[in-house]
């Protein structure tokens, strides 16, 4: 499926004049005009939408940002911010306006074990916050599966979740202050690394998960946590979907809450895995229709951790809830099992045409919507191969679909809107989203106007108009 954007007509041309200025504000390094060099900044990784842009600019600091907004506004001139480029809803992507690149920022400004924060550009990778904060003898919680290219300054835009939400929250949990360029080229510096500011309202929550449409991210204070020192992690097999739920609960009480992740998993998911990619292997002798993966950590070298998930698993199988599990000995074992979640992901469109759904629901509510969206999805397209798997201890299923085995796969693809529709109305009956964790962009606009309120969606267009009133940054994402 081949998403158009918004054309960004007005802002198609720019002027000799303000391009040779962004050069000379960024510098010989800090610019890029060549198409195949740009090649790579103009695609989504899911294949969504191709953009243009006439310039990319790569500021190396936060006056460099500054300046290149303020020269785009005088001259009327729209712009896109990027971090990493791995975004799901091809919210970073230019269809004629200037492309703002924060590849170039860097630098880990700041690390105060004493204060469990780091302060660091938009720029950096995260995997390189996470590194940093180990050898400080801390933790950044947030994993994701693109943290060795997606940036700091886009998981905040995009208020990134992952794996390890149910402990640790999303980003907007992990942000303790931002650093923002303005879309009139203002820097408001809310660098502020406290627990408690009650001082009216609290401005980095309208940057985080906006999607660079209110400000540009170009720094942030990201709280740290003490570094686990003992992780277990078990590959369980599941008595049926709803004991997902129980198990969450059993394993929450038993764990203190020390429990980071719930990832369940259908048998499907399993067999992509195992068929796609040879270095996996079913943790399990006997093939189960739902499996979990679950990871409990801690911060004593005491064997604590394990003999409590041990005990919990050991409760959960006496009562039913859990049929089979097994317990990584070693580090090696854990990421042999946690191989295999990837694997899904990597793989899933290997096994035929793939069209995805990133929702949430309350987390009680999630087995009975995936049995109440899988059979709205069949009426569609009789056969579909659904595979949802996820987070489901916050509610988060991705829920993503293949066409039926042996099916065309074109044909398939041709019933993408109702197949979204058909999901996502079904989301919205259990009070959930059509976007958990992946965003807007350009690609859920239309769901936007669909299953949004007209009072929310009047006052996200004031925030905009007030902050961005000739909608010269990142137009056409976001809001329909």
């Amino acid at each position: 499926m081949t998403i158009s954007a918004v054309e960004a007509k007005p802002f198609r041309d720019l002027p000799d004049a303000v391009r040779e200025e962004l050069k000379a504000i960024v510098g010989e390094k800090g610019w890029e005009d060549d198409p195949m060099t740009l090649e790579p900044q103009l695609r989504d990784w899911v294949g969504y939408t191709e953009g243009h842009t006439p310039l990319m600019v790569m500021p190396a600091t936060t006056e460099e940002v500054a300046a290149v907004v303020k020269a785009c506004v005088a001259a009327g001139v729209a712009i896109v911010p990027q971090g990493g480029n791995t975004g799901s809803v091809a919210g970073a992507i230019p269809h004629g306006e200037v492309l703002l690149s924060l590849r170039r920022m860097r630098r880990i400004r700041e690390i105060d074990a004493a204060d469990y924060t780091i302060t660091v550009d938009a720029g950096v990778i995260l995997a390189e916050v996470q590194a940093a904060a180990l050898e400080a003898d801390r933790f950044f919680p947030l994993s994701i599966g693109s943290e060795g290219s997606c940036t700091i300054g886009g998981n905040v835009s995009t208020n990134a979740g992952g794996t390890a939400v149910l402990r640790y929250g999303n980003m907007r949990d992990l942000v303790l202050g931002l650093e923002v360029v303005l879309p009139d080229g203002r820097i408001w510096n809310g660098l502020r690394r406290l627990r408690k500011d009650n001082t009216g309202y609290a401005l980095k929550h309208i940057f985080m998960g906006a999607e660079g449409t209110l400000g540009i991210v170009t720094g942030a204070v990201l709280r740290l946590f003490p570094k686990p020192v003992e992780v277990a992690t078990a590959f369980v097999s599941l008595r049926d979907l709803d004991a997902s739920i129980e198990l969450l609960a059993l394993l929450r009480a038993a764990t203190a809450d020390a429990l980071s992740s719930i990832e369940v998993i259908p048998r499907l998911g399993v067999d992509v895995a195992l068929r796609f990619d040879p270095e996996t292997s079913d943790p399990l002798t006997t093939p189960y229709e739902w499996c979990a993966i679950v990871e409990v950590s801690g911060t004593r070298p005491d064997g604590q951790t394990q003999a409590t998930l041990e005990s919990a698993l050991a409760d959960a199988m006496e009562r039913g809830i859990v049929l089979d599990a097994v317990i990584a000995a070693s580090v090696a074992q854990a990421r042999a099992i946690w191989r295999i979640r990837k694997a899904i992901v990597m793989n899933l469109s290997r096994a035929g045409a793939e069209v995805k759904h990133d929702v949430s629901v309350p987390v009680s509510k999630a087995p009975e919507f995936v049995r109440r969206a899988t059979a709205a999805v069949e009426k569609v397209v009789p056969g579909t191969r659904t595979v949802a798997y996820g987070h489901f201890g916050d509610g988060n299923v991705h829920f993503n679909l293949c066409a039926p085995e042996g099916s065309d796969n074109a044909a398939f693809k041709t019933k993408a809107a109702d197949l979204h529709r058909a999901v996502y109305d079904v989301a919205n009956e259990f009070g959930g989203s059509f976007a958990a964790e992946h965003g807007v962009g350009i690609v859920k606009l239309d769901e936007m106007e669909r299953y949004r309120s007209e009072v929310e969606l009047d006052l996200m267009r004031r925030f905009k108009d007030l902050l961005d009133p000739q909608g010269l940054l990142n137009p056409g994402k976001v809001l329909p």
